[in-house]
């Protein structure tokens, strides 16, 4: 036994469906109007972020195959960087985002979510797993892809639109997660 996910099976549902609550919450503070979703959104981003950075801390201190240093540390710290940099910023200096802004972040994080995707599919393509997969992350990859240049260029226009595009990858990924997760407990079984 190499990792905690190994240990623990348990744990990478667990995680999977916290992403797939967050994406859900998303979705749904979407119909809340714009002026409030934004400091909403940024809050559950904000804790979102924490949350994950902190578990992929605790998972990467437990990991025994990996005795130093390792890059899920290196993520784990950008993430909570990133929970407490949003934090702050509403909450101390009580900066916010305009909804421009939200629109090019948000579009740019979705945008290098297909292209992590793309990555992944082609990954799946060279250690040859099974082509149902490969066919999902590609197709996964052309939306993440799609709707990120869309968000860039119609940012004006797309703000509400962006927050529920937000949601939906952001459960997607989760779905994602428990998805491979259990590919993986079933191919060790």
């Amino acid at each position: 036994m190499n990792s905690i996910f190994e240990k623990h099976k348990w744990l990478k549902y667990v995680f999977g469906s916290f992403i797939v609550a967050v994406g859900i919450l998303i979705i749904i503070l979407a119909g809340v109007s714009v002026g409030k979703i934004q400091d909403v959104v940024n809050v559950v981003l904000a804790v979102a972020l924490l949350v994950l950075g902190l578990f992929f801390l605790f998972t990467n201190l437990f990991n025994e195959s990996h005795k130093g240093f390792a890059p899920t540390l290196l993520f784990s710290a950008v993430l909570l960087a990133a929970g407490i940099t949003l934090l702050v910023l509403r909450f101390a200096l009580h900066f916010g985002f305009d909804q421009k802004d939200t629109v090019y972040v948000i579009s740019i994080l979705t945008l290098v979510f297909g292209a992590v995707a793309l990555t992944k599919g082609i990954s799946l393509i060279v250690y040859k797993e099974k082509v149902s997969l490969i066919l999902l992350m590609f197709l996964v990859a052309a939306l993440g892809i799609t709707l990120g240049i869309l968000g860039i260029v119609f940012a004006d226009k797309l703000v509400v639109a962006t927050y529920i595009i937000l949601g939906i990858i952001v459960v997607v990924f989760g779905i994602l997660f428990i998805v491979f997760a259990a590919i993986s407990d079933k191919k060790k079984a």
